[in-house]
């Protein structure tokens, strides 16, 4: 079977990444353990989660004409992504993220768009060319709403899957959802669509439905500990997590993404799912963004090691 073919629509950041005890309270200054200088952005992220995993991949979005930029530029190149649609903003500051991830894994995270938020429907337009010869076309909410539907329109009017990732978390009109393939969020993000917390699985159940009922053809359901969930046109399915210890869940979500494109459609939907957890689960144990992510051999390793669990 020839490799996946996935367009990645979305944001290149740079990732400022603190480590410290806990998440600061407000107005609170707290010593950091480490610093680190992390590439990152859902879009890039996913980019290369795609093509570790065995995609051949694409990555149009817009980055500054700075360190910043060049920086993206080489690292996204070294994974073997096309960059050719990959613009450079002329004023505009790369785009940045301000990260602290707690002891015990979890992290919050501050974005500022800068050259994302360049990325405009003409820009969409011009991947016309390229539509005829994808797999599957993911997008996210790191760069403008009206390009992110300008996306979802070009790949269905021409027949290709997509994957809508909600992230950054916001409500979202009913006729974005009804153009993407698939809808994709995790908790949050389902939180913020909805108005439901997915805090147990009969939960995520009902907000899964809630969002097959407003359109949303398929429903992925990223669901942290509790793993993921699907609805859709192949019934309902729920794919337990892997059990690991967490040392950083930055990027995890993007890791699962990245595996959801190459696997939608080659494997069954257990399968996807299974896939999807495995890779999700392998990069929160890994610190940073994009270094996360797993390479296709690490994650059939981890699925075979781990073949008892459910």
């Amino acid at each position: 079977m020839s490799p996946p073919r996935v367009l990645v629509i979305g944001s290149a950041n740079v990732d400022l990444v603190t480590r410290a005890p806990r998440t600061p309270r407000p107005g609170e200054t707290l010593l950091g353990r480490s610093f680190a200088v992390v590439m990152g952005g859902k879009g890039a992220n996913q980019a290369v989660a795609a093509a570790r995993l065995g995609g051949n991949v694409w990555f149009a979005g817009c980055v500054g004409a700075d360190s910043f930029g060049g920086m993206q530029r080489r690292a996204l190149g070294a994974e073997g992504i096309d960059l050719a649609f990959l613009r450079t903003h002329p004023s505009e500051p790369t785009g940045t993220a301000v990260i602290v991830v707690a002891d015990e894994g979890q992290n919050s995270i501050i974005v500022t768009p800068s050259a994302n938020a360049a990325v405009r429907p003409e820009d969409v337009a011009a991947l016309e060319p390229l539509m005829d010869r994808l797999d599957m076309v993911v997008v996210q909410l790191e760069i403008p709403l009206d390009a992110v539907d300008a996306a979802l329109g070009l790949a269905r009017t021409h027949g290709v899957p997509s994957i809508l990732d909600p992230g950054v978390a916001q409500a979202l009109p009913d006729p974005l959802l009804r153009k993407a393939a698939i809808v994709s969020p995790n908790e949050t993000e389902t939180q913020a669509i909805t108005g439901m917390a997915t805090t147990s699985l009969d939960a995520a159940r009902e907000a899964a439905q809630a969002l097959c009922d407003r359109g949303a053809r398929e429903v992925v359901l990223k669901l942290g500990v509790l793993g993921s969930y699907y609805a859709g046109s192949q019934g309902a399915y729920h794919a337990p997590a892997f059990r690991v210890a967490p040392v950083d869940t930055t990027a995890a979500g993007d890791a699962f993404t990245g595996a959801l494109a190459v696997s939608w459609g080659r494997l069954d939907i257990r399968e996807t799912l299974r896939f999807a957890n495995a890779a999700g689960a392998i990069a929160a144990t890994i610190e940073g963004a994009q270094p996360s992510a797993p390479t296709r051999a690490a994650v059939e390793a981890f699925l075979a090691e781990n073949e008892s669990q459910p």
